[in-house]
C-alpha cells in the first residue's frame, strides 16, 4: 500500500465505544471485535456475575474464515495528500471503524446477546 499524508482540519467525534476505532491516515490492517452480554432487568436488585458468556451459544460460534484476497493488478499514483476539511461523527460503536485514509484489510467481528428480564404482571 502506498502511504499518503492525511490532513484533517477539524474532526468532532461525539461517541466512540465498545471495541471501535477512529483513525486518521492509511492503515494496513484493522481488526476490531467485541463480545457484549447486555441484560436489562426490571427491579431494584442487581446481581453481579450471574451471566457468563459460556452460558449462551452465540459466543461459542466459530469465526467464519476470511475470504481469500483478490489479486487485482493496478497502478495508482498519488500526487497530492488526502485533505479533509470538517467531519462530525455522532457515534461509532460495536466493532465499528471510522477511517480517514486508506485501509488494506478489515476484519471486524461482533457478537451481542441482549435480553430483558421483566417482572410478572399481577
Amino acid at each position: 500500500m502506498i502511504k499518503r499524508m492525511v490532513y484533517t482540519n477539524d474532526m468532532e467525534i461525539q461517541s466512540l465505544a465498545i471495541g471501535s476505532v477512529a483513525d486518521i491516515g492509511d492503515v494496513y490492517k484493522a481488526s476490531p471485535s467485541s463480545r457484549v452480554l447486555a441484560v436489562q432487568k426490571e427491579g431494584p436488585a442487581f446481581e453481579k456475575d450471574v451471566y457468563q458468556f459460556e452460558d449462551f451459544s452465540i459466543f461459542s460460534l466459530k469465526n467464519p474464515p476470511s475470504p481469500p484476497p483478490l489479486n487485482v493488478e493496478t497502478f495508482t499514483y498519488q500526487n497530492s495528500p488526502i485533505t479533509v476539511d470538517n467531519v462530525r461523527v455522532i457515534g461509532v460503536s460495536t466493532a465499528g471503524i471510522f477511517q480517514t485514509g486508506g485501509i488494506e484489510h478489515i476484519e471486524a467481528l461482533n457478537y451481542t446477546k441482549h435480553f430483558r428480564i421483566l417482572k410478572d404482571e399481577p
